[in-house]
């Protein structure tokens, strides 16, 4: 009999049909082998759909299709529903994974406990030169975070983003009910969810191989939508935290980040 999963990666995607083989093949070349692959394509309009095919032999791949784009939030959410292992594990459509990555999560989550929602690792940069060639630029490497208001200082974003399961159910996963409908810092809006309640645990491995390209949507084109986006979900998750602090923004090479805290002196009482 085959073993129970015991991770989901999760795919979300939106038109990255030319990436889409490295990501899932990253998966498939895992170290660890107890893994179910769910692929959520949320209304792709390219050759998606066919790419995904070719895969679909590999018994553990699951291919989910919205007729219409609702967005990265709808996406996980959707497959949040879905997902019936320990932990869930989402991959970036135009990503991919070291081989032990899979592997060194578990371990390092399982060896945590129940007050760990995320394990997450180094990582390394990478673009396409102009012959189409993968360059490395360069290695990023993340911090160990003591706290909720750690995190909420750092100014990067940490993959990959490993969680316990149960954790994204008790937050009730991704909200759309947010700025642009939930379509932009997907990524931020969960971790400040999760950082109310339980620890972030670093692994001190490269593990996340991530490509930079023209339409990552990060993109500078993009920055206004995100800076609405961020002064809404740092400023909420502050007064959902006892409304210690205020934020104060500031923008860092194009993009609105939180610059420090000032503590909000209260008024005592007579």
């Amino acid at each position: 009999m085959a073993k129970k999963a015991l991770i989901t990666v999760v795919i979300p995607t939106y038109n990255r049909a030319k990436y889409l083989p490295r990501t899932i093949r990253s998966v498939q070349n895992q170290t660890f082998k107890n893994w179910e692959l769910l692929i959520m394509d949320d209304g792709s309009t390219d050759q998606t759909r066919q790419v995904v095919k070719r895969f679909m032999s590999d018994p553990r791949i699951r291919y989910v299709r919205h007729k219409r784009n609702k967005g990265v939030c709808y996406s996980l959410n959707h497959a949040l529903n879905l997902v019936r292992t320990k932990y869930f594990s989402q991959l970036d459509s135009d990503d991919w994974y070291s081989r032990d990555t899979l592997k060194r999560c578990v371990k390092k989550m399982e060896k945590a406990g129940a007050k760990a929602a995320v394990a997450y690792g180094h990582e390394r940069v990478y673009k396409v030169d102009r012959k189409g060639r993968l360059m490395s630029r360069k290695l990023k490497r993340k911090p160990v975070f003591k706290g909720k208001y750690d995190f909420i200082t750092y100014r990067h974003m940490f993959y990959p983003r490993f969680y316990l399961t149960k954790a994204l159910k008790r937050v009730k996963g991704w909200s759309t009910k947010v700025p642009m409908g939930g379509r932009y810092a997907e990524d931020r809006q969960i971790l400040l969810k999760l950082a109310g309640h339980y620890k972030f645990i670093r692994v001190n491995k490269v593990l996340y191989n991530r490509l930079q390209h023209k339409n990552n949507n990060s993109r500078r084109s993009n920055r206004l939508k995100y800076a609405k986006v961020t002064r809404y979900l740092y400023t909420n998750a502050l007064k959902k935290w006892g409304g210690q602090y205020r934020p104060v923004f500031k923008w860092v090479s194009g993009r609105l980040k939180v610059g420090k805290l000032i503590r909000i002196k209260r008024r005592r009482r007579k």
